[in-house]
């Protein structure tokens, strides 16, 4: 089950459906994505939240079928456009990879090959899905730098990754990424280790032209107070699964289970001076998952039924899903 789309007439562009993808290690199995599903609509922006290790950056190299080894999507549907990408041949799969769909990965020093100049990275990806000319391709990568807000454009294209800040190699990223105007962005952290006057700008960026170029945004962040800026819904991960599911605005407002609840009161509020609250316990060892409910042990109010079943989502207000026996 998956919320709806903020209005019926909104047709999803992608569809997740009960994904599942495991790591089959020696250790044993790592359910990292358990049972996830969601929705996203053209122009619209879905913010995936949660803290480090929780499934999120999995579920969107899931969605791009680029999972490292030895994981695997065991079950599930990934419907874009009507079509499904885990079905996809090879060949068909990387014709939409970099052009249909695009990545913002995290780290862009370690995302930009160092050795490359910039412009030959961006003209790479117009000559690969648009089979443009190098001319052509590093006119429009001189184009897409100006776009992004990145001043002497021309002259930044024979620059190396290490020549650029850190918020001049996120733009970067971003002109990449638009490159073959997508309709899908994935944002993977778009504004790590940016300072905030950055951060601002750079969702602002990613905003604008969501709106401009009807592009659908997956955005995944730790980070509430952007999400609280710039996501239309919210779905919070913990553990592998969506634990709850809104509209930005309603989650915010009434947040309903126990992990979302905490994550809230994490968030610093200016003239506040008592110290700040804090999720006790640790997250669950995936190797040694149990049946019940995974926050069972960090729950600061638990209930004798999450130890043996699995809570399922239920709505509990119009388009608003939690996964707690308490909702």
């Amino acid at each position: 089950m998956y919320a709806p789309l903020k209005k019926a007439h909104n047709r999803p562009l992608l569809q997740v459906r009960g994904l599942k993808s495991y790591f089959f290690t020696r250790a044993g199995l790592v359910k990292a994505v358990d049972d996830v599903s969601f929705e996203i609509a053209a122009g619209e922006t879905l913010a995936l939240v949660g803290e480090s290790g929780c499934g999120k950056s999995i579920t969107s190299l899931s969605i791009l079928r680029l999972l490292p080894e030895p994981g695997r999507v065991v079950d599930g549907e990934i419907i874009f456009d009507d079509h499904d990408l885990l079905r996809m041949p090879p060949n068909e799969i990387r014709r939409v990879r970099g052009n249909r769909i695009s990545m913002i990965f995290q780290e862009p020093m370690t995302s930009l090959n160092p050795v490359l100049r910039i412009g030959e990275q961006i003209a790479e990806v117009l000559r690969l899905h648009r089979g443009m000319t190098n001319p052509e391709a590093l006119a429009q990568a001189a184009e897409l730098l100006t776009r992004v807000g990145i001043a002497a454009a021309e002259s930044r294209l024979r620059d190396f990754p290490h020549q650029l800040s850190g918020g001049q190699r996120q733009r970067v990223m971003i002109a990449m990424a638009l490159a073959c105007d997508p309709q899908l962005l994935i944002a993977d952290e778009p504004t790590t280790a940016l300072d905030v006057t950055i951060q601002a700008q750079i969702m602002e960026l990613l905003s604008n032209l969501g709106r401009d170029r009807q592009m659908a945004t997956l955005l995944i962040s730790h980070d509430l107070g952007v999400v609280a800026g710039y996501a239309d819904r919210v779905a919070v991960m913990y553990a592998g699964k969506i634990v709850e599911y809104a509209a930005v605005g309603e989650l915010f407002k009434n947040p309903a289970h126990p992990y979302t609840r905490g994550l809230l009161a994490c968030i610093p509020r200016l003239g506040d001076k008592n110290p700040l609250p804090t999720i006790q316990g640790q997250p669950n060892d995936k190797h040694s998952a149990t049946d019940g409910c995974a926050f069972l042990e960090r729950c600061p109010t638990p209930c004798g039924s999450g130890g043996s079943k699995i809570p399922q989502l239920k709505e509990i207000s119009p388009a608003h899903f939690v996964r707690c026996w308490r909702s």
